[in-house]
């Protein structure tokens, strides 16, 4: 037992303070969970598969201890690199859990090796590996056949002087310099492309480009819709989509002459208390649109859906109508289908806001970044595309939590923030988690079982083998 704190002036029944060497951690759920899980899918194989800059030097930790020490520090809720020292004493049961030799002590240890992307070559190299070697296996392990892609940008402010931090839009923190990258969702929950981009990027800037790249991605599962906000009400994107025969539901800026349309509007039809829908076909005066397109308008009444979304009339804020409603604006190719419909297909996108929450609170999305912009992409996007997807995964086939559940830091508080000691048995090594209610552990080892089960691998020294044979 290590020296005690200074006990000598206890008061009557206080507890003393001592210190132990022992192995003892406060994330033994992440060591036990993820080691295996990582083990389970051939994590170390693929990470060698994917990364273009590795390392061979006898010092080094190599690209997987890197990597599971970035990923441990994310998973115990570090929102920077530094936050890496949270591991602390109990670095040692996540080297022998995760079987490697040396984890990554220190934030610059991590920072020294994204630091080598430092050029767009090497990001775009690295996506295109976690396309072909991760996101396709995924995808075909997740056996999706048809699903809706959705875009979306966000804005990451930016505290430094960091590349591409640039003032732009930036609703939260106006004036402040930031990032505004650029994503692609899957209805089910998958996030399949990642683009990082300087803040005075408009959000539809290079989509037509990123649409093409994903669907490349995705390969065979059929897309039955693109949805996306109003950043993406662009022509150029519209025309694309009409040419590749992609339905798609896209919200619209409500501009002044939409304004006015939508205010000498007659027909509306009520789909429930308080909304009413309701549709137009518009021609833009630009002959490079190429004609009239349907526009769905959803109003609801203030006073009774005082939560509704949507904006106000502004060019009639003085009029009782601009005061009663809120309105929300669609283009759509859908020609049969009800306004009602076309919106109950858009309502779904909300979810990738709920997603895009997730990797900022979560995962740290909007904290980690580097000095270099394609260092910063590397980061987030491995973030983004990989432990995402992976927790993605653990989430829907192991521990079969409900929807609302779903964010990390819920996970993390269930499964992960478990007090832990790694003993002995013998001569095995036995990480003894600190659950005492007999309901978490049998939850936490029906959760083990699910993830001994789980058929989804990147790697099979089988199959390797019988191909070079």
């Amino acid at each position: 037992m290590q020296p005690s704190h200074s006990n000598k002036r206890l008061k009557k029944g206080q507890v003393k303070i001592e210190f132990s060497p022992k192995l003892i951690t406060s994330w033994g759920g992440t060591a036990a969970l993820f080691s295996r899980y990582f083990d389970k899918i051939g994590f170390r194989e693929l990470v060698e598969k994917i990364y273009p800059v590795q390392e061979y030097s006898n010092n080094s930790t190599g690209v997987y201890s890197k990597l599971v020490s970035l990923f441990i520090s994310v998973l115990n809720g570090g929102t920077k690199f530094s936050h890496i020292n949270y591991m602390e004493n109990g670095i040692k049961i996540f080297e022998r859990c995760f079987g490697v030799k040396r984890l990554v002590k220190s934030s610059t240890g991590i920072t020294r090796y994204w630091n080598k992307y430092n050029r767009r070559s090497l990001t775009e190299t690295l996506l295109q590996n976690i396309s072909q070697h991760f996101l396709r296996p995924l995808l075909d392990y997740a056996n999706i056949e048809r699903d809706t892609l959705r875009f979306d940008s966000t804005v990451i402010t930016r505290y430094g002087n960091q590349e591409g931090a640039k003032k732009g839009y930036n609703p939260a923190k106006r004036g402040r310099p930031s990032n505004h990258p650029q994503l692609a969702f899957l209805g089910s929950g998958y996030t399949v492309n990642f683009w990082n981009r300087s803040g005075n990027t408009r959000s539809a800037n290079g989509i037509v480009e990123f649409y093409a790249q994903t669907r490349g991605f995705i390969r065979d599962i059929e897309i039955e819709r693109v949805l996306a906000d109003s950043g993406y009400y662009d022509r150029e994107f519209i025309l694309k989509l009409e040419e590749d025969g992609i339905e798609y539901v896209i919200a619209v800026p409500i501009h002044q002459f939409f304004q006015k349309i939508v205010y000498y509007q007659t027909e509306w039809t009520r789909v429930d208390d308080g909304i009413e829908v309701g549709e137009f076909t518009y021609s833009h005066l630009n002959e490079s649109w190429g004609g009239e397109r349907r526009y769905i308008v959803v109003r609801q009444e203030i006073q009774r859906r005082p939560k509704a979304t949507g904006k106000q009339l502004s060019l009639f804020k003085d009029e009782d109508y601009g005061k009663e409603y809120r309105h929300s604006l669609y283009i759509t190719n859908n020609n049969t289908d009800t306004p009602y419909d076309i919106w109950c297909y858009y309502r779904p996108r909300a979810n990738v806001e709920n997603i895009i929450e997730n990797l900022k609170d979560g995962f740290g999305l909007s904290a980690y970044n580097m000095k270099s912009f394609w260092a910063t992409e590397a980061v987030l996007m491995t973030i983004c595309l990989i432990l995402h997807n992976l927790v993605t995964v653990l989430i829907k086939q192991v521990l079969h939590t409900n929807n609302k559940d779903r964010k990390l830091r819920t996970i993390r508080m269930e499964y992960l923030v478990i007090p832990a000691l790694l003993g002995k048995d013998g001569r095995d090594d036995v990480l003894r988690l600190g659950l005492s209610n007999p309901k978490r552990q049998t939850k936490f080892t029906e959760a083990l079982d699910r993830l001994r089960d789980l058929k989804l691998t990147f790697y099979c020294i089988a199959v390797e083998n019988e191909e070079v044979a």
